[in-house]
Parts: structure tokens; sequence; C-alpha cells
């Protein structure tokens, strides 16, 4: 497992967002978190991170136009979308490409919720460790 590693959580989910947080310290990873696409540049910002786990659908600025912005600022940071869908969203649970408005974005892994967390643990050490 790779510890120490930098995560930022972004929900706007507060339960799902703290439970993220929680778990991903008790695995002994960094982890800050946002509630937003807006707060979270901010922490960009000033911070590099290993992984960017976004949810989609949030307030402010979504979590595709956060990608964009991470990917400017940091191309090296693993990014792992997590959502549950929608009429403008295309894209498979455990996929590499998200479409969303008729625009396309390569992620690390998308994960639609809902997804299990044994899962998404995995998931996440296998990218972390390429």
């Amino acid at each position: 497992m790779s510890t120490h590693s930098k995560i930022l959580v972004v929900d706007d989910e507060e339960s799902l967002r703290d439970m993220l947080v929680t778990v991903l310290e008790d695995e002994d990873y960094l982890v800050d978190s946002a509630e937003n696409g807006v707060n979270a540049l901010e922490l960009l910002k000033s911070k590099k991170y290993d992984l960017l786990v976004t949810d989609l659908f949030m307030p402010k600025m979504n979590g595709f136009d956060l990608i964009r912005n991470c990917q400017l600022l940091y191309p090296e940071t693993k990014i792992i979308m997590l959502c549950g869908g929608g009429d403008e969203l295309e894209a498979e649970h455990g996929q590499k490409s998200v479409k969303f408005k008729n625009q396309h974005i390569s992620v690390d892994l998308f994960m639609k919720k809902p997804w299990r967390l044994n899962e998404f643990l995995t998931k996440l050490e296998e990218i972390l460790d390429c």
C-alpha cells in the first residue's frame, strides 16, 4: 500500500465526504477535503496532491471543471470521479473516459454510486502504486 500519499476528497454530501476522509486516514493517507469545486481549487493552488477524489455534481463548480483545472495545474495528479449518474453524463463504472455535456475528460477511474468501499480502496491503491 502506498502510505502517506496526499489525497483531496471533494463532495458536497457531508456524510460521504467525512466517511471517505476517516477511512483514508485510517489507511495512513494524508487527506484534505472540500465541499465544492471552488474550495477544492483553492486547496489545489496551495498544495500538490497525489490523488483527487471528486464528485461530479456540486454547487459553485462541478467536478468536471475541477478536474480540468487540476489537470492544468498538476497533470501527474491521479483522479477518481465518483458520481450517481445524470442525464448529461456518459460513463461506465470502472472506465477512464467520462463524457459530460458533450465534453470528454480522462480520469484514472470512474465509479458510479453506489460503489463498494472495498472496491474503492483496492482501486485507489492500484492507481497510487502506478
